[in-house]
């Protein structure tokens, strides 16, 4: 596709061809993110914009999980219950404004923050703020009985609240975002392994439950596709601004994640300046999934394109 712009002698001036699928990396996206900053879009509108996409997925979601349910006498089953567990980071914040959101929309809503609340932030960041702002107002709602809201800094607590998590019929994972590398520690490997038995044991019962990832499963590396033992085996996952390269290098990356979906969170195509190649195409303008090509090898032409040069396959607006 190529674009003109009118220039200064009132010619048309080409711009550079969009046509190289591009996607990025967990430093490409960290680096986009730091200049939308910069260029004046504040974290918490990054956050709420991630946060709104993932509700807008789970609404979704659960409108299908609901369907049948009812019969000429009304509802034959209690009514869905989303469970979301958030990490104390910024993944764990985009956690919390979806449950805000699916509570506020009626849902039912238990949202487990899976770790330290002195961590949330860690009050160095625009960022931390944000994730800070957003656990405050998720406790205004837990004391006025808009949601159910636990803390489980141990693994132990977390185990005790299975009875409670088991009837989900929707699991968010927004434990761990871009940022983690390592070894899963605790309480957040425990989580893991509870949100795969969770959906094990609902699924052998003739059960719904999907489980929404956010970003990636936790923990598949956005770049390069290698993950955690244990690792969240997801239905769909939402990440934000455009592909991530891993799920395209390493089919089993793919498998984890299920459906994947690449959304806008309103990042200026300027803060991609010197991160994305000219010629690459345009990142996402709605909500879509995208299907994955085995990968292609391409020319290097003097700009190293981030994520491999790995293709992503067509994709499928919603």
């Amino acid at each position: 596709m190529t674009d003109s712009a009118a220039s200064p002698a009132g010619g048309p001036a080409e711009r550079p061809l969009r046509e190289v699928p591009v996607l990025i990396g967990a430093a490409e996206m960290a680096d986009i993110d730091a200049a939308a900053q910069r260029l004046g879009l504040s974290q918490d509108a990054l956050m709420e914009s991630a946060g709104a996409v993932v509700s807008e997925l789970a609404v979704v979601e659960l409108s299908r999980l609901a369907e049948g349910v009812e019969g000429p006498g009304g509802p034959l089953a209690e009514s869905t219950l989303s469970v979301v567990l958030c990490g104390p980071g910024n993944n764990g914040g985009d956690g919390f404004v979806a449950a805000r959101r699916l509570a506020a929309a009626g849902q039912r809503v238990l949202a487990v923050l899976v770790g330290d609340a002195s961590r949330i932030g860690g009050g160095k960041t625009d960022g931390g703020h944000a994730a800070a702002h957003n656990w405050a107002v998720l406790q205004a709602m837990a004391s006025a009985g808009s949601l159910e809201l636990f803390v489980a800094p141990a693994p132990e607590l977390l185990l005790k609240l299975r009875p409670r998590l088991s009837p989900a019929s929707l699991i968010i994972d927004a434990l761990l975002g871009s940022g983690a590398a390592g070894p899963l520690r605790e309480p957040i490997s425990t989580a893991v392994d509870l949100v795969n038995a969770i959906r094990t044991h609902a699924r052998a019962a003739g059960r719904g439950c999907t489980v929404l990832a956010v970003d990636a499963p936790t923990r598949v590396d956005l770049t390069n596709g290698g993950h955690s033992d244990p690792v969240v085996q997801a239905d769909l996952t939402v990440t934000f601004h455009r592909g991530k390269a891993g799920f395209a290098l390493d089919r089993e990356a793919r498998a984890f994640a299920g459906r994947y979906f690449v959304a806008p969170i309103g990042i200026p195509l300027e803060a991609e300046s010197g991160i994305v190649p000219p010629d690459g195409e345009w990142p996402p303008a709605r909500i879509t999934q995208v299907t994955w090509d085995e990968p292609v090898p391409r020319e290097q032409e003097g700009f190293v394109r981030p994520g491999g040069d790995v293709p992503a396959g067509p994709g499928v607006q919603d």
